[in-house]
């Protein structure tokens, strides 16, 4: 897709535009804040989207919203720069490129965790640093709640899970019995 080539470009040029890393979080964090304003309020895309409504009054509200987001000069170039070519509403894909750009140039992953029932922060912290230990990279643990799994946790990095819930394995079993009676 174009939107998809369009969007890495941004995220790239962003990203040689920062040299810094604490610069290179604070963007990711403007970027993805103003992805969320997009989610939370459909009428941005609306008014982004409208032919009929001046350059100046977009760029207007994008200012106002750099103002109330405390968004880094850079991030405010890319918006500006976004609005005059009509680019606005890649934003949200321009943030997530800009992520794994950002994870790149870090060296750090991702990690998404599913639990059944909230771990402590001691186990999260053992998970990441043998995780870290074997990946060789910093991992950035997200956790969210699955009370559907029964037990156990679910890992998944990237495009690629760890399943080890009760849930997983009670299907497991539950494939290798119907075999059993097929045969």
């Amino acid at each position: 897709m174009i939107e998809n080539v369009i969007s890495k470009r941004y995220a790239k040029a962003l990203s040689g535009s920062i040299s810094d890393e604490a610069s290179l979080n604070r963007a990711l964090e403007n970027l993805n804040d103003f992805g969320n304003a997009f989610e939370a309020d459909r009428q941005l895309e609306r008014f982004f989207s409208h032919p009929g409504i001046p350059e100046s009054k977009k760029s207007a509200l994008v200012a106002d919203l750099c103002d109330k987001l405390n968004a880094d000069n850079v991030v405010r170039n890319l918006l500006g720069l976004l609005i005059q070519r009509r680019k606005i509403l890649f934003l949200k894909n321009i943030a997530s490129y800009f992520e794994a750009v950002v994870d790149e140039r870090l060296n750090q992953l991702r990690v998404n965790l599913i639990s059944a029932h909230p771990l402590s922060s001691d186990n999260i912290e053992k998970l990441k640093s043998g995780l870290n230990r074997i990946l060789g990279k910093t991992i950035l643990i997200e956790t969210s709640i699955d009370e559907s799994l029964i037990g156990g946790i679910q890992l998944q990095i990237g495009d690629q899970v760890a399943d080890a819930t009760i849930k997983n394995k009670l299907a497991i079993l539950k494939r290798i019995i119907e075999k059993e009676e097929v045969v």
